[in-house]
């Protein structure tokens, strides 16, 4: 999840998760207040009911009362029950002589209190406090008065105490108040810790791989498999620190060669030179007195001065490519037709310094690549001048294979040498690098040739590599054009 989708759920999350925590604690305190004071509105309500009830009945009993002749005690005996499990204590009394009743003398006090003990038995009323609720209801029955009284003396038993109740209400607000306070602060102190977790682990990365870059340390990795902006900025600083690897490691390779580059320069260079001046000051020293030395003077010092001229052409060449400034001119040029022509070029110049080419052309006619024609012919010539150079015999057997796999053009070259120490195989294309344990006239090569025949084919998109095969091989592999 990206950094910013992971804000905004931080922010939804700041704010639904603590009112979510304050409702389901608000709830908890809510529950808890009523589980100790009880609902004072569903007890005042109950008792209205039950006051009702008592009323009711009492009328109804004092209407069956008044009209039965049969069965008074047995009226009486059922409305006492009644009314005693509606919480209500009863007295019956006719003429002001109680008949039958089940006041306790706490019954008994209430009733004196609320004054109905001096109230004419002759009156129906109601009369309640906030402790006690009294009903008297009166009818006339054969010339007498008959009266009930009935006394709920814990009427409000459950008092509702406005004061105490606020008092309450004040503390829920309070503790509600200081508990949404600490579930936002809580709340928030979480989320912003695990979100801040989140930048600053990655950012502590980042800090870490900038101070070993500082410090010159660029042996390090980073590990961070998150998929968000901080993942993709580490993953690109990991490449650069990576690519910052290869051009140091590229720049002190290119200053290893360079140094070889000068001290092959001087070693080449100092060959010709030396025997230039040796045979110049045989001239001036007059030790060449004949005309016949003279001669061979001359012959040697022109000589060794084409071979400075040539490996000085090689060098600029050499540079020219190491820097990237050799032009390329490509075309596009159907296999079969080039080798055919390029064998035909050289096969007899070839022959006549010792070497036999075996040549075999398996591509169709259609088949073609992308080269600079003079420059992939440049890396053929290197690679048979190897051949020439290093040869055992007077006669030097070269097979020239070509084929086409898929999409590439392989040639296969190959004489029948002894090859060369598999120690020596990978620094052969290394500049001025000559395989002096295998091969007997060293001192004509400069160690550029297969040097500049793998920088060729690099520009070429191709690959060269060597190895042994009954002999010293080379392989070479360029693309095949796919547009003809």
């Amino acid at each position: 999840m990206s950094i910013r989708k992971q804000i905004a759920k931080s922010n939804i999350c700041m704010v639904i998760v603590p009112v979510i925590l304050i409702f389901i604690v608000s709830g908890i305190l809510f529950l808890s207040y009523f589980k100790i004071y009880g609902n004072p509105n569903q007890a005042l309500e109950d008792y209205e009911e039950k006051s009702e009830f008592a009323q009711d009945i009492i009328a109804e009993f004092s209407n069956r009362m008044q009209y039965s002749k049969n069965n008074m005690n047995e009226l009486q005996a059922e409305l006492q029950k009644i009314l005693l499990e509606a919480g209500f204590y009863s007295e019956i009394t006719n003429d002001n002589n109680v008949i039958t009743s089940n006041y306790t003398t706490d019954v008994k006090t209430i009733e004196l209190e609320l004054g109905g003990g001096s109230i004419s038995n002759t009156s129906s009323f109601v009369i309640y406090t906030k402790n006690a609720y009294l009903i008297r209801n009166s009818f006339q029955k054969e010339s007498r008065t008959i009266s009930i009284t009935a006394i709920n003396p814990n009427y409000m038993v459950k008092n509702v105490n406005l004061k105490e109740q606020i008092a309450v209400i004040k503390t829920y607000v309070v503790v509600m108040f200081i508990l949404s306070i600490i579930i936002f602060i809580s709340t928030s102190a979480i989320i912003s810790y695990k979100l801040t977790k989140k930048i600053i682990v990655p950012l502590d990365m980042l800090n870490y791989g900038a101070e070993q870059i500082k410090n010159g340390n660029l042996e390090f990795n980073i590990n961070y498999d998150v998929d968000d902006e901080f993942g993709t900025a580490i993953s690109n600083f990991d490449d650069m620190r990576q690519r910052l690897q290869q051009s140091i490691q590229s720049q002190l390779k290119y200053e290893e060669d360079r140094k070889e580059l000068v001290a092959g320069i001087s070693h080449d260079l100092r060959t010709p030179l030396t025997a230039i001046k040796g045979y110049v000051k045989g001239l001036k020293d007059g030790i060449a007195n004949t005309t016949e030395k003279q001669q061979h003077y001359h012959d040697v010092i022109y000589t060794k001065a084409n071979e400075m001229d040539v490996l000085v052409d090689k060098l600029f060449l050499f540079s020219k490519l190491d820097t990237g400034h050799l032009p390329f001119y490509f075309n596009k040029v159907y296999c079969k037709e080039y080798f055919d022509s390029f064998i035909k070029n050289v096969r007899e110049d070839y022959e006549s310094k010792g070497l036999k080419i075996v040549y075999s052309n398996l591509c169709s006619s259609d088949i073609a690549f992308k080269i600079d024609i003079d420059q992939m012919n440049r890396v053929f010539n290197n690679i048979l001048e190897n051949s020439v150079k290093y040869k055992l015999s007077e006669i030097c057997n070269v097979d020239f294979n070509v084929i086409a796999d898929d999409d590439e053009v392989i040639i296969d070259i190959s004489d029948d040498g002894n090859g060369v120490p598999e120690e020596i195989l990978p620094n052969l294309f290394k500049s001025f690098y000559r395989g002096d344990t295998s091969r007997s006239n060293p001192h004509d090569s400069s160690g550029l040739g297969l040097s500049i025949a793998e920088r060729i084919v690099k520009a070429h998109n191709g690959t060269i590599m060597a190895k042994n095969k009954n002999g010293f091989n080379i392989i070479i592999k360029l693309p095949v054009a796919k547009e003809l």
